[in-house]
Order: structure tokens, then C-alpha cells, then sequence
């Protein structure tokens, strides 16, 4: 009997000592695997941390920048490309940052600003205009824009607060005037069978709808704020070019030129290139680009996601009831 006890006694602490050590076991796998997710954790949060550095870093310029050569002078560069509107890169919200930046470099020997832009609205071209001669004044820096493949409407407007425009022979210069574009739809949506119910309060609050025939005293509305805005866009290019500009019956017809026409008619100031302006206008050799990047990771954004942006963007301004006056 005592030896059945003793055999059985034997069987429940090896049992006992086999569970333990699978439960150890058990545990140690458990506490292994916890250390490897936290681990991967950590990990995934470093590379993430180290990315967004990187870009931030990159973007500001401080990575992938252009080194000047010491005891070499230089000159703070800005470009501006692309359509003037809030909310793209060219707009004062955008920008003014680095426009500051650049002049109030006390090292810098002036800015340049380099330009290639169709134009943009009246209002942001305005800011720009106006802040560009807010920062002249501040700091006493002397500013040249150079235009690019374009410095046309609202573009011009910006670049007339230069003390100097330079422009290549063939940049398309000028188009001192305002438009605005909309489409009337009522023909195709009946023909879709497409019926409109816009509910307004105002009389005047649905000018141009496109799903009905465009009213005489709505064009003719539409007429005197745009005559209105090319008489402000007029004034800011007399206020800046002053005696430079020529009598040509046309100068503020709207009308592009070419920048050898552009040159004949006051509108620039002279022909010239990038490294021509560095030597010439600041006897410099070197410039440090105060543009705003969109960050390293930035230049590679999904093609689909492009595409459809573009899309939805020309769309939505298109047949939008109202695309605001442009420059």
C-alpha cells in the first residue's frame, strides 16, 4: 500500500513539475515575443521619425542645398511657379516665410526672384505685390525678378514691385487685363433631362447660373467689377513702371508679348539669364534658394491620386457658377 502511495505521489509531482515547466515555457515564449513586438515598435517609430526629419530638413533646404563657398558673396533666391491662388504654394500664406527669410538675410547682397507663372486671382497677386514692397522698404534690400517661360496678368502685377524685370527674349510678358469664364448648361442638361432647383434669398444671389439663359443686367454686372479690377491692375503697373512704360495704344489691353516686345514697350527692363543676373546686377557668382520645397518625399506623389485630383480640381472650376475674375 505504501508503495502504491509513493508511486502515485511520484506521478503528481512529476506531472506537477511537468506543467510547471510548461508554464514556464509558456511564459518565457510570451515575455519573448512581447520584447520583439516592442522592439518592432520602437523600430517602426524611429523610421518614421527619422523620415519626417529628413523631409522637414530637406524641404527647409538645410538638406540637399547649395552650399556657397566661404567668404563668397551671395545672393537670397525665390522662385515662384505656377499659378498665383490661395492655397497653392504661390500664395502669401505660402510664402511670406521665406520671402522674409530671404530678405532679411543681412549677408545676402540682394533678392532675386525668379518667375514662371500664366498669372492667378487679383487678390493674391495683390498680397504678394503689396508685401514684396512692405520688405523692400523694411530692409532696404534691392530686388530683380527674372521671368521665366511666363510673367503674364497677375504674375506681372507681382513682378512690377521689382526694382528691376529682366525676362528672357522669348518669355510671354504682359496680358494687363481680367477675365472671367463660365458656361452656360442649360441646353445640355435639358437634353439629359436634368432639371436645376436652386432655392436663393436675394435677388441678385444666383448671377450666371449656368442652367438658365445668362441675364443682360448680370453680364453687365459682371462687366463693371471686371472693368473695375483691370482699372486696380492698371494703376498698380503706372504706380510701379512710371515714366518706363511706353504710349502703345494697347499696353493695357490684356495683349502678351514676347520679352524683346515686352522690352520696346516699358514693360521689363532689360534681356538677361539667370547666372548674367547673379554677375550683373549683383556681382555675385552664387545664390542661396529660399524657395519653398514641397520636402523630399513631396516629388513623389501617387500617380492615380494626381490624376484624379486634376480632374476633380478642372471640373469643379469649370462648371463652378462663377469662376471668380483672373489676372
Amino acid at each position: 500500500m505504501d508503495q502504491e502511495k509513493n508511486t502515485e505521489q511520484t506521478l503528481i509531482e512529476a506531472f506537477t513539475r511537468q506543467q510547471t515547466a510548461f508554464a514556464d515555457a509558456i511564459m518565457s515564449e510570451t515575455r519573448k515575443a512581447r520584447r520583439n513586438a516592442n522592439f518592432r515598435t520602437i523600430g517602426f517609430i524611429l523610421v518614421i521619425v527619422t523620415i519626417f526629419t529628413i523631409n522637414i530638413l530637406y524641404s527647409r533646404g538645410i538638406l540637399g542645398g547649395i552650399t556657397i563657398p566661404k567668404g563668397e558673396s551671395y545672393v537670397s533666391l525665390v522662385r515662384i511657379n505656377g499659378p498665383i491662388e490661395a492655397g497653392k504654394p504661390t500664395a502669401l500664406s505660402e510664402l511670406e516665410n521665406n520671402l522674409y527669410q530671404a530678405f532679411h538675410d543681412e549677408d545676402s547682397k540682394g533678392v532675386l526672384l525668379v518667375i514662371n507663372s500664366p498669372g492667378g486671382t487679383p487678390v493674391q497677386s495683390h498680397k504678394l505685390h503689396q508685401y514684396l514692397m512692405q520688405l523692400k522698404e523694411e530692409t532696404g534690400k534691392r530686388l530683380v525678378v527674372l521671368g521665366d517661360d511666363m510673367l503674364t496678368s497677375g504674375a506681372y502685377m507681382v513682378a512690377v514691385a521689382a526694382d528691376k524685370i529682366l525676362v528672357n527674349p522669348a518669355t510671354l510678358t504682359g496680358s494687363i487685363g481680367v477675365f472671367q469664364q463660365s458656361f452656360g448648361l442649360k441646353n445640355l442638361a435639358e437634353k439629359a433631362g436634368v432639371t436645376a432647383r436652386t432655392i436663393v434669398a436675394g435677388d441678385n444671389k444666383r448671377r450666371l447660373d449656368p442652367f438658365t439663359d445668362a441675364k443682360p443686367e448680370d453680364l453687365l454686372k459682371v462687366q463693371s467689377v471686371l472693368d473695375e479690377i483691370h482699372q486696380q491692375f492698371i494703376a498698380v503697373v503706372r504706380s510701379s513702371r512710371k515714366d518706363k512704360l511706353s504710349e502703345a495704344d494697347d499696353l493695357f489691353s490684356g495683349d502678351y508679348w514676347t520679352g524683346t516686345e515686352a522690352l520696346s514697350l516699358g514693360l521689363v527692363d532689360g534681356i538677361s539669364t539667370y547666372h548674367r543676373v547673379l554677375k550683373e546686377e549683383f556681382g555675385s557668382e552664387h545664390a542661396l534658394d529660399y524657395s519653398l520645397k514641397p520636402g523630399l518625399f513631396g516629388r513623389l506623389p501617387s500617380v492615380s491620386e494626381s490624376i484624379a485630383d486634376s480632374i476633380v480640381s478642372r471640373i469643379s472650376s469649370e462648371l463652378s457658377n462663377i469662376n471668380g475674375p483672373r489676372l
